[in-house]
């Protein structure tokens, strides 16, 4: 099958040909790019993407291997000194990480956002301020650049990664809670056509380190008396902008004059210490008219025009993160013991494994299914992908805290925890990465959105979606193939927004979803009635959607949209479980009833319990996963150790 490439265009339009350095008519699609991109067949993308991820894992080492220069051991030393290894950096230059998100049309690896997450797991499980810097830092601010830059600047963003280098980015306080510093950035224009950025210290990560800096400013005014000061604006669209205003920057750092920028000491934190997060102060610096990304005015329109993909991919690689803690504690239950006893002997610790286990499967399902709806539903994305950014950094970082049934004293430090490996016989050095990967999994959130910004993204849609959920249509049964080819995706339809919602559609016209043979009777009974109570959830959410005043629906949508997302996560497994194919632990019925459970649970509904004999499989799953070093995610991928 061959298909076009998967990045088709760049961005809104610009308001005026002063807006842009290249004007409307050079924004072109990415895919009109001289190099030919070629999609792949499924069996031909699964190749390619499993054999890039054992090559990335394969260069990183044994992470258990106490002599590894990479290993935990080396990790955790360098994370008490507020760092990461150099060494580490470096591999990640050397195997071209950061190729990963650029678009193949402009000569890098991204075909899909569905395998992004799994193809930077190797780094996320690991080190998550290693993945930050070298990885996430990049990809969040390229991404507005692919959706929002003309040909130019899509041109310098893709040569700076695929040539090792790295980029920057600051939001405006409309797309960030967290905010690190008081200041702000204002961004005013010259007489001569030119940039003023200034006014402001921003911290951010990689600001050391960083070529390109996408930056967020607040417009202003250039200063009075200067001789670049801005006359007056001429009547046209995108001229006129409020006193609020945000204008996007693209800003080439490693070219700025040190007098107008200048890099400020690093700013510690203990939240993740090993990121370098430094300030960064612009005092009237010149920038050309071709530092603007996007339109004049129009950063808070355009920057959220970015946030569908950063939504959908960014929780695929927490999944790492998780991965390597559950497979902690399960070497820990399983070395050492559950407070003093043998696994064995404790079936609320196996319990915990299985249902931690369950919860990165659905992690995984919802972030599969959303970054194929970006290419597949680009006009109704946003919803789910807002959906899997609200719902699976916090439902991954409850389950690594249930966990504490498993790592007992060694959850409070991981002090601690190496001396009770010690005392075993065992090697417990490494167990202290669990304290860490929980520590980092609670406040990596800050690396990219708030989930008050994803209730804003969703709210909104649940009226329309409940006033008719049929008219979006049904999703097509491609989004839940893993490794499935996929069309282009057209940044463009991502700013459509929500009022559909073919996911929840294609699971209410469902007649019969399974035929089961008559030995799985009692759990397809069990199924039955999950998916009974699953279709209860979807109407209650819509009569009560629907019911609410036009006025005020967006605001009062807000406590719908928990048991929207749960709702939704849901029908993301059930596609997952359906498009199975010959995986025989995916075709089995143990971990969607688990799944199921769980999340019906959570969003306050009553099913029966999952048989005991169902959590007892899934933890050894578990253990045989870790014991063949294979990953405990959609993918029972070979790892290095």
């Amino acid at each position: 099958m061959t298909l076009q490439p998967t990045w088709t265009a760049s961005g809104a339009s610009s308001g005026s040909a002063s807006d842009s350095a290249s004007g409307p008519a050079m924004r072109r699609a990415i895919g009109t790019a001289t190099r030919p991109v070629t999609g792949t067949a499924p069996h031909a993308r699964r190749r390619a993407a499993q054999a890039r991820f054992a090559e990335i894992e394969t260069a990183f080492g044994d992470p258990w291997d106490p002599a590894a220069p990479l290993g935990f051991r080396a990790l955790l030393a360098a994370d008490s000194a507020s760092t990461v290894p150099q060494a580490a950096l470096a591999l990640t230059r050397d195997l071209g990480l950061a190729a990963e998100f650029v678009p193949t049309a402009l000569g890098g690896n991204l075909d899909g956002v569905d395998v992004l997450g799994l193809l930077l797991r190797p780094v996320f499980r690991r080190d998550v301020a290693l993945a930050v810097r070298s990885t996430l830092s990049s990809f969040l601010a390229a991404t507005h650049v692919w959706i929002n830059g003309d040909e130019q600047q899509q041109r310098l963003t893709a040569d700076t990664l695929r040539a090792g280098g790295t980029m920057a980015v600051a939001f405006q306080h409309f797309v960030h809670a967290a905010d690190l510093a008081g200041d702000e950035l204002t961004v005013a224009r010259t007489a001569d056509g030119g940039l003023l950025l200034g006014s402001g210290r921003q911290v951010v990560c990689n600001g050391a380190d960083a070529d390109l800096f996408v930056a967020f400013a607040r417009v202003g005014v250039a200063p009075e008396g200067s001789s670049d000061a801005p006359e007056a604006p001429e009547a046209s669209e995108g001229s006129d902008v409020g006193a609020d205003a945000c204008t996007a920057v693209l800003v080439p750092l490693r070219e700025l004059h040190h007098g107008s920028a200048r890099l400020l000491d690093r700013v510690p934190t203990e939240a993740v210490p090993g990121l370098e997060l430094r300030g960064l102060a612009f005092d009237d610096c010149a920038l050309p008219a071709a530092a603007l990304l996007g339109t004049w005015g129009r950063g808070v329109e355009e920057g959220l025009r970015a946030y569908p993909v950063v939504h959908a991919a960014a929780p695929g690689m927490l999944i790492g993160v998780a991965d390597t803690a559950l497979r902690t504690a399960a070497r820990f239950a399983v070395q050492v013991g559950v407070a003093g006893r043998p696994l064995a002997r404790v079936r609320n610790a196996r319990h915990a494994l299985a249902a931690t286990f369950v919860d990165l499967l659905v992690g995984d399902c919802v972030s599969l299914v959303a970054g194929r709806a970006l290419h597949l539903l680009p006009g109704q994305c946003n919803a789910l992908a807002a959906v899997a950014t609200y719902l699976v950094p916090p439902m991954l970082e409850e389950a690594l805290r249930h966990l504490a049934v498993v790592m007992g004293e060694a959850l409070h430090g991981q002090d601690h925890g190496q001396d009770q490996g010690r005392d075993h016989g065992h090697d417990g050095e490494a167990y202290g990465i669990f304290a860490k990967h929980l520590r980092d999994m609670d406040a990596v959130s800050f690396c990219h959105v708030s989930r008050a910004v994803c209730q804003v993204a969703i709210a909104p849609c649940l009226p329309g979606i409940a006033a008719d959920p049929a008219r979006s249509g049904l999703a097509p049964e491609e989004l839940f193939h893993r490794y499935g080819a996929l069309p282009p995706l057209d940044p463009q339809r991502l700013s459509a927004g929500g009022g559909h919602d073919g996911l929840a559609a294609w699971f209410l016209a469902l007649p019969d979803l399974f035929a089961l043979p008559a030995e799985d009777a009692p759990l397809a009974d069990l199924l039955s009635r999950q998916l009974t109570e699953l279709r209860a959830e979807f109407d209650e959410i819509f009569a009560e959607a629907a019911a609410l005043p036009g006025d005020d629906a967006h605001v009062l949508a807000l406590p719908l949209v928990d048991r929207y997302a749960l709702a939704l996560a849901a029908v993301c497994c059930l596609g997952v479980h359906r498009q199975a194919g010959g995986d025989p632990f995916l075709s089995s019925l143990d971990w969607i009833v688990t799944a199921l459970d769980r999340l019906l649970r959570r969003a306050g509904r009553s099913t029966p319990p999952v048989p005991r004999e169902v959590t007892e499989r899934l933890c050894a799953e578990v253990l045989r996963r870790d014991r063949e070093a294979r990953s405990l995610d959609l993918y029972d991928l070979e790892l290095a150790g």
